[in-house]
């Protein structure tokens, strides 16, 4: 179902139209043990949708990388918090070294000829580390959806294992002029898939947001998250730090347009998720600043629950 926004609610009538259709929410989640994935590109939006299910439908709400203050959400569940948290951090560095990985093998591709020694033992850091991310969100993810099956009340999530596999694993195998991912690392995290997630919950609903490239990347730039800033670029006429986004994390976000676009029907041929997909375009649906598209996304989650 793609997303369409009722934009002739009268301002009057904006309150009373959330705070309605978050009530019901509040109680089908009480009642039914619902999990919802949201999935999309760098920067589309996921955690800040994944927030406003949490706090205000009463959902627990699993990061994949939160911004400060924002770690899960997990109320009345604290016993599972500190394991998630250190799993998280993990993936937080494993992130930083493989950013680091691309540009300097980058670097090094500009300058020294293909197949080169300098050449080859970069790119064989460059593949070390792509593989290195990939299993550390695997093992997030599967700590994640192990997590779910104990926790009280419904559960969003930010992220998929089948996003990694079928977006990210073929955008560095498939998609770069030189492969990040090797066949051998591929063929890995696709034996992974099958071993680890065969039998782990999947979503009643997937929430899949998309947008154009450009856009997105304005997003990452504007939250200046860390481990996604190049603080080596610095501009500005004030003097005062503008980090720009690594090259690296770039070419990834338009890499990853091209393999989104097919995601989900990969994921439904693969029989990996057959359910119900609600879409947003996030290029007309701005449901961060705009209180009627936020109507309409809550609104649509209701309409497709099963």
């Amino acid at each position: 179902m793609n997303l369409v926004a009722d934009e002739t609610i009268p301002k009057h009538k904006l309150a009373n139209r959330l705070t309605s259709v978050e009530r019901r929410l509040t109680e089908r989640f009480a009642q039914n043990k619902v999990l919802i994935a949201c999935v999309g590109n760098i920067g589309t939006g996921k955690s800040s949708l994944v927030k406003y299910l949490a706090f205000n439908t009463s959902m627990n709400a699993l990061f994949e990388l939160p911004d400060e203050g924002f770690e899960d959400y997990l109320p009345g569940n604290d016993a599972v918090h500190n394991l998630l948290t250190t799993s998280k951090e993990t993936a937080k560095r494993t992130l930083g070294a493989y950013y680091g990985a691309i540009n300097h093998f980058l670097e090094i591709h500009k300058a020294h000829p293909v197949e080169s020694p300098q050449w080859m033992s970069a790119k064989k850091s460059l593949e070390k580390g792509a593989l290195d991310i990939q299993h550390a969100y695997l093992d997030l993810r599967k700590m994640q959806l192990q997590a779910v099956t104990h926790l009280k009340g419904s559960s969003c999530i930010d992220g998929s294992p089948l996003a990694d596999r079928y977006a990210f694993c073929e955008v560095l195998h498939h998609d770069m002029e030189v492969p990040f991912l090797s066949a051998a690392g591929l063929e890995e995290i696709e034996i992974r898939l099958k071993r680890d997630f065969e039998n782990l919950p999947r979503p009643d609903l997937m929430v899949f947001l998309h947008g154009s490239s450009e856009a997105l990347l304005g997003n990452i730039r504007e939250r200046q998250r860390a481990e996604e800033l190049d603080k080596a670029k610095v501009h500005g006429s004030t003097g005062s730090p503008c980090p720009e986004l690594p090259d690296g994390l770039v070419r990834l976000v338009k890499a990853l347009d091209h393999r989104y676009h097919l995601f989900m029907n990969v994921v439904q041929e693969t029989k990996w998720y057959r359910g119900p997909v609600l879409s947003i375009d996030v290029a007309k649906i701005d449901f961060v600043s705009n209180v009627r598209h936020l109507i309409a996304v809550f609104e649509g989650i209701e309409k497709l629950l099963p």
